[in-house]
């Protein structure tokens, strides 16, 4: 894997120019950057993702919303060898990224009254579960996004880590442990990815974590082999719970495989996202309940993306664990699941230890910009 001069060359001229463009790597895959040779980015259109190979898929978190993609007009692999970055000079920046208006960052008496109000509604019977966020804002700009990117490389092994720009979305940086879907041929891959608890006194075992983290686990689970069934899958097969460790909090994650022949891809798609993961349950509720709650449309944070080819491989991803960057400072996205067994003072913990998973590396870009 590369982390040298050359990849974060090519990322700050990426930056710069403005341009179009995405750098990944899916776990134990190759770093891969694709840019377009003009910067606007299509849209993806209902029942024609059949037709899309090497493009890098793009959504928000409400599925309302529209799906983008980002072209592999020119694409560099970064590995051993180091690849003649100066392709990216074929391409041709946008004049501007708009700037969004501000986001609210509620403090902790916000927060917990916002998990409180959704805890009640649980309570009594509206909702299972529903996920509330919180953004954060970090003194921290996109200049220093190749090196961030870099370093997620470097200590998130297990993630997919991905920086991405669009005139449309903006500049984004993500390393998320949690695969929405795998597919390739008629086989599907999916993570149902739900629970957390502190690296530090997370057990091994999942018998041994909480009933909240456990039940949050089974809803998801629940919820993604119904979808499969509804949709007539055969041969579904489910592995776990497991412990999965990420950054500075551990998962429990357990394992979904389906035989989904005779079914589109972006049918299946369209029936898990989003999952209860990131959402809750029942799903319009839980989306009713977190416009209400949520001060600012979350946009790409809880979404999803990934590597499309609809003739070979494609892998999607939930946007967790990603921030958007600006010049002068990012909006770290973190989020809690609430359920009735909710304790408000601990959800937000649990954002604040989702947010070190990213603090770590931010220490480290600013200890080594000071150098």
């Amino acid at each position: 894997m590369s982390t040298g001069n050359a990849l974060q060359e090519a990322l700050a001229h990426c930056i710069k120019e403005r341009l179009t463009f995405v750098v990944f790597r899916v776990p134990e895959g190759p770093v891969t950057l694709w840019a377009q040779q003009t910067p606007y980015v299509d849209h993806v259109e209902s029942g024609l993702w059949w037709e899309m190979n090497d493009v890098f898929l793009l959504s928000p978190f409400h599925p309302t919303e529209r799906k983008a993609l980002i072209r592999s007009d020119v694409e560099l692999t970064f590995g051993d060898a180091e690849p003649a970055w100066h392709r990216l000079l074929e391409c041709i920046g946008s004049p501007s990224i708009p700037q969004p208006k501000a986001r609210v960052d509620k403090d902790q008496a916000q927060f917990e009254r916002a998990v409180a109000e959704a805890q009640a509604r649980c309570a009594q019977g509206s909702m299972e579960k529903v996920v509330l966020s919180r953004s954060i804002r970090l003194d921290i700009g996109e200049s220093e996004a190749p090196f961030l990117f870099t370093e997620a490389l470097r200590e998130r092994t297990e993630a997919c880590v991905v920086l991405m720009q669009t005139p449309e979305h903006g500049l984004w940086l993500g390393a998320s442990p949690e695969r929405l879907l795998a597919a390739e041929s008629d086989t599907v891959h999916i993570d149902a990815l739900a629970g957390t608890m502190v690296l530090d006194v997370a057990s091994n075992d999942p018998a041994e974590w909480g009933e909240k983290e456990r039940h949050e686990q089974r809803l998801v689970t629940k919820t993604i082999a119904g979808t499969l069934i509804d949709l007539g899958a055969g041969t579904i097969v489910i592995d776990g719970p497991e412990v999965m460790r990420t950054g500075s909090i551990a998962h429990l994650r357990t394992r979904i495989s389906a035989n989904v022949e005779g079914r589109s891809v972006e049918e299946l798609v369209n029936a898990l996202h989003p999952t209860p993961a990131i959402c809750g349950l029942p799903k319009e509720a839980a989306l009713n309940a977190i416009d209400g709650l949520e001060a600012d449309a979350r946009e790409l944070y809880a979404g999803f993306w990934g590597p499309w080819s609809a003739d070979g491989r494609m892998e999607l991803f939930v946007n967790i664990r990603c921030m958007r960057l600006f010049q002068d400072h990012a909006e770290l996205h973190v989020g809690a699941g609430i359920t009735a067994g909710s304790v408000p003072a601990h959800e937000w913990e649990e954002t604040e230890h989702k947010a070190d998973s990213w603090r770590h590396l931010l220490r480290t870009a600013t200890t080594t910009s000071n150098a």
